[in-house]
C-alpha cells in the first residue's frame, strides 16, 4: 500500500474513533476506570499504558486509565469538543481564553467545590498559596482547571538568565560583567579577541524573548514578573499597570541594543535565520560569548564547564530585577468534563501529584526502582537513565511522566532535588536573592469571553507590529529619532489603548480578595 493512502486511511481511522462514546479498551466491572485524553509522546517514550509509572500507579490507586494519545491535539481541538469527551484532559495545553469560554458554555466543569471535598493536597495548596487560587479563577467565579506550578519563589528554574563564556573571562582577566556598561564592554573585548567568535548569540528569533528581556528588567520593565513582560505589561512606581512597548524605557532597550548590533556585539545571524543545530554546532566551536536560557546544558553538554550565569544586570536607572515567573506556570493541566462520570474519582486520582510523595513518584519513580539514595542521601536516577543514549531526561521519560513534554498537574519539586537526580551539583546563584524578585509576579490574566474575543485580533496585530519594528530598530532600518513617534502612533491605531484599558481591568480583578 503507498504511504499517501495509508496516512489517508488512518486519519479516516483517527476521526470515526474521535467521535466514539469511549475508547476500545474494556475493564471489568468491579475495576474503577478513567478515561484521560493527552498528547502523544511515544515518538520518544512508551506509550501511557506501558509506562512504568502508570503500571504502578494503577496498583496504588486502584484505578485504571483508559489513555487516548493524540497527536498534534492542538489542531484537532474543535472535532474533539464535537463528540463524547474524555473524562478529562491530561496535560493539553488549553489557553486561558478556551478555558474561560468552554466552562461557560459548560464543557468544562467548575472545580472549587470539588476540589474543597475530593483534594485535600491541592486545597492545602491553595489556601497556603492565594496567589494560586487567583490565577486559576475565571472572571465567573470558577475554576475549571488545574495548574501546573513551581511555588519556591526562590527556585533557580524558575529564572530565565545570561550565560558568559568562563574561559573568554578568565583568557581576557575579566570579571563576569554586573551592569549594562559593563556587559558591552565585556562583549566587546570577546569579538575583538578571535577570529569567528561572536557576543550574544542565539538562533534567530530568539533575541525578543532572551537578551531583551533580561535587559527590560533592568530598564524598570520586569516589576511584574515574567508573564508580565511576555503579555507586553510592567507595573510602574504608582502601581499602575502600563505597557512596555510604547514606553520610552523600551526605546532605550532597543537602543542599547541597536548599538550592540551596530558595533558588531549581537551576532548578525540573530535575525538570519539561524536554527538550534547550526548554533549548538557553533557553539561547540567555541564561537558564543553570551546566551540565555534556564539551564547551561541547553547550549551542548560543555555548557556548565565552559558559562557562567548571570541572572541580575543593573541597568540605568539602578534596576536589578530577576526575569522570573509566577507560581502557576500552566493553568490547563488538568481540566474535567462535562461527560466524566465521576468528577470526584477524578480529582482524587489527580491530587496524589500535588502531595509531597507524589511529586517524588511523579518525577523520580521509586527507590530500588528507578532511583537509588547516594550516601549523603540524595536520590539520584539509576545508571540506566543516567547513561540513556539520548540523554538522561529522555531517559527518566522512559519510566516516569513528569520530566519530559510540558505542564503536568503537579507541584514541581524543588531545583536542588531535580539537579540531584541527575547526578549535577545544584548551581549556586550568588544574584538570586529575595530583593531582586519582581515586585509583582502577574499571571496570564483570566479574560471574560467578551474580552478575550475583542483581544485576540488586537494582541496578533500588535505583535506583529512590534516584532516587526524591532528588527527594523535595531539593525538600523529605522532610526530612533525619526520613526520612534510613528512606531507608537501605528501602535495606537492598531488599539494599544483599548489593550491597556482592558488588561488594567484584568489586574483591578485580580487584586481584588
Amino acid at each position: 500500500m503507498k504511504k499517501g493512502v495509508l496516512l489517508f486511511l488512518l486519519s479516516f481511522v483517527w476521526l470515526l474513533s474521535a467521535c466514539q462514546s469511549s475508547p476500545s479498551e474494556k475493564v471489568a466491572d468491579d475495576v474503577k476506570s478513567i478515561h484521560l485524553m493527552r498528547n502523544d509522546f511515544t515518538d520518544v517514550r512508551p506509550k501511557s499504558e506501558d509506562l512504568w509509572m502508570w503500571q504502578e500507579y494503577e496498583k496504588k490507586s486502584g484505578v485504571k486509565v483508559q489513555w487516548e494519545e493524540v497527536k498534534e491535539f492542538g489542531e484537532k481541538k474543535n472535532l474533539i469538543l464535537s463528540g463524547k469527551l474524555p473524562d478529562a484532559f491530561y496535560q493539553t495545553g488549553w489557553s486561558n481564553d478556551e478555558i474561560v469560554k468552554y466552562g461557560q458554555q459548560g464543557l468544562f466543569i467548575p472545580l472549587e467545590d470539588l476540589i474543597a471535598e475530593h483534594a485535600p493536597n491541592l486545597q492545602k495548596i491553595l489556601d497556603e498559596n492565594p496567589i494560586v487560587k487567583k490565577t486559576l479563577t475565571a472572571p465567573d467565579g470558577h475554576m475549571y482547571s488545574l495548574p501546573y506550578m513551581s511555588l519556591d519563589p526562590m527556585s533557580g528554574g524558575r529564572t530565565v538568565r545570561l550565560y558568559i563564556n568562563q574561559n573568554w573571562l578568565d583568557e581576557l582577566s575579566l570579571d563576569v560583567p554586573r551592569t549594562i556598561e559593563e556587559l558591552k564592554e565585556v562583549l566587546a573585548a570577546f569579538v575583538a579577541s578571535g577570529e569567528g567568535r561572536e557576543g550574544y548569540y542565539m538562533p534567530s528569533g530568539w533575541l525578543a524573548g532572551g537578551l531583551e528581556k533580561v535587559l527590560m528588567a533592568s530598564y524598570g520593565l520586569g516589576t511584574g514578573g515574567r508573564q508580565a513582560m511576555g503579555n507586553m505589561l510592567f507595573v510602574d512606581e504608582a502601581g499602575q499597570l502600563q505597557l512596555t512597548i510604547n514606553h520610552e524605557r523600551m526605546r532605550e532597550v532597543w537602543m542599547y541594543l541597536r548599538e550592540l548590533y551596530a558595533e558588531g556585539l549581537v551576532a548578525k545571524q540573530s535575525f538570519a535565520g539561524v536554527d538550534d543545530d547550526k548554533w549548538r554546532a557553533d557553539a561547540a566551536q567555541d564561537k558564543v560569548g553570551l546566551f540565555q536560557w534556564v539551564d547551561p546544558d541547553f547550549i551542548g553538554p560543555f555548557g556548565p564547564e565552559t558559562y557562567t550565569p548571570i541572572n541580575v544586570i543593573e541597568g540605568p536607572y539602578g534596576d536589578k530585577t530577576l526575569y522570573t515567573e509566577p507560581p502557576v506556570s500552566g493553568t490547563s493541566a488538568f481540566i474535567i468534563t462535562k461527560d466524566a462520570a465521576d468528577p470526584g474519582l477524578l480529582l482524587e486520582w489527580v491530587d496524589y501529584f500535588y502531595s509531597p510523595e507524589g511529586q517524588i513518584f511523579a518525577y523520580l519513580g521509586e527507590e530500588g526502582v528507578t532511583y537509588e539514595v547516594d550516601e549523603d542521601g540524595h536520590m539520584v536516577y539509576i545508571d540506566e537513565i543516567l547513561n540513556y543514549q539520548n540523554g538522561p531526561q529522555l531517559g527518566a521519560f522512559q519510566w516516569v511522566d513528569n520530566v519530559y513534554g510540558g505542564y503536568f498537574p503537579y507541584a514541581e519539586l524543588d531545583q536542588e532535588i531535580r539537579d540531584r537526580a541527575f547526578g549535577k551539583e545544584p548551581a549556586v546563584y550568588d544574584d538570586v536573592k529575595e530583593e531582586y524578585m519582581p515586585e509583582y509576579m502577574l499571571p496570564t490574566f483570566m479574560a471574560t469571553e467578551a474580552e478575550a474575543a475583542e483581544l485576540s485580533t488586537i494582541v496578533t496585530d500588535i505583535s506583529t507590529h512590534v516584532e516587526q519594528s524591532r528588527v527594523k530598530f535595531i539593525t538600523g532600518e529605522w532610526n530612533f529619532e525619526k520613526d520612534w513617534t510613528n512606531y507608537v502612533q501605528q501602535l495606537d491605531r492598531i488599539g494599544a489603548q483599548r489593550l491597556l484599558e482592558i488588561r488594567r481591568q484584568q489586574f483591578e480583578r485580580f487584586n481584588q480578595d
